[in-house]
């Protein structure tokens, strides 16, 4: 009996090490927050979860917890050239995912090494504009958007706020095609019953993901990073535009639902 059971353990590590040698990498560019419900740690357990390997660069330290920022600090792009190009000596991300960004010279900063280093790796940029607490991070961004993504960016993934802040009443399926990035526009502002994405691609028809909204949880802190790298990771393992977003989608609404506290669980929420 004994022999047995460790005959099954050393198969279970086997093939463990078996998926986790066959597993795509994936990298999130973002600020570390000590709370773990958005930024760098939060994505990686988004992608531990999607079986993806994480990789992660920290673009900033925040103060916050899940309730309240008080701030951020932010680190020159020297410091974040040196973790990419250490990175870069043993790793092809197939996926990146940008969160929080100082300015749009960092951001093209860090654009333009990735496609020196990493160009085919598909990018997704969730522009965090401003924390849960109201903190401003970017006052101009505005003004150079569509430069920063044309030929840039794969995915844009701004909630409706942010997109209307950056691209006021121009359609989603004008800036997609101007710029070539596909958007997807956040529908968990919106009011009513109703979650309802909106993913414009240049050239395709818009896609809708669309759910009902959890009712008596409060929303959690991060879904937005949370969104994003679960879009990064299913790209990364081989899945249309389309079908990484579904899936992220209703990977957020499970992690919604995890718990009634702000901060969510990851534990077995993919299908």
């Amino acid at each position: 009996m004994l022999m047995a059971l460790l005959n099954v353990s050393k198969r279970s590590l086997k093939n463990g090490l078996n998926r986790m040698k066959t597993r795509p990498y994936v990298l999130s560019i973002a600020g570390f927050d000590p709370s773990s419900g958005a930024g760098v740690t939060s994505d990686i357990k988004t992608f531990e979860q999607h079986e993806v390997y994480g990789l992660g660069v920290i673009t900033a330290t925040t103060y916050q917890n899940e309730d309240s920022f008080k701030g951020v600090n932010w680190l020159p792009f020297s410091e974040l050239e040196q973790q990419l190009n250490v990175l870069a000596e043993k790793y092809t991300p197939n996926a990146i995912k940008i969160g929080l960004i100082e300015s749009a010279s960092i951001l093209t900063k860090l654009t333009d090494w990735i496609q020196r280093n990493w160009p085919e790796a598909f990018i997704v940029w969730d522009p965090v504009l401003k924390a849960s607490a109201g903190f401003s991070f970017h006052e101009d961004l505005h003004l150079s958007i569509q430069s920063l993504l044309t030929g840039k960016v794969n995915l844009l993934t701004p909630n409706l706020p942010e997109y209307q802040l950056l691209f006021g009443e121009t359609s989603g399926q004008e800036i997609s095609s101007q710029t070539g990035t596909s958007i997807l526009i956040k529908g968990g502002h919106q009011k009513g019953d109703d979650v309802c994405d909106e993913l414009y691609i240049p050239d395709a028809e818009p896609f809708k993901i669309k759910s009902k909204k959890i009712k008596g949880d409060l929303q959690k802190h991060g879904t937005g990073c949370i969104l994003s790298s679960a879009i990064v990771a299913e790209v990364a393992k081989g899945q249309s535009i389309q079908t990484a977003c579904s899936k992220a989608h209703f990977y957020v609404k499970k992690v919604i639902g995890s718990n009634h506290t702000l901060l969510a669980y990851h534990n077995e929420l993919v299908d």
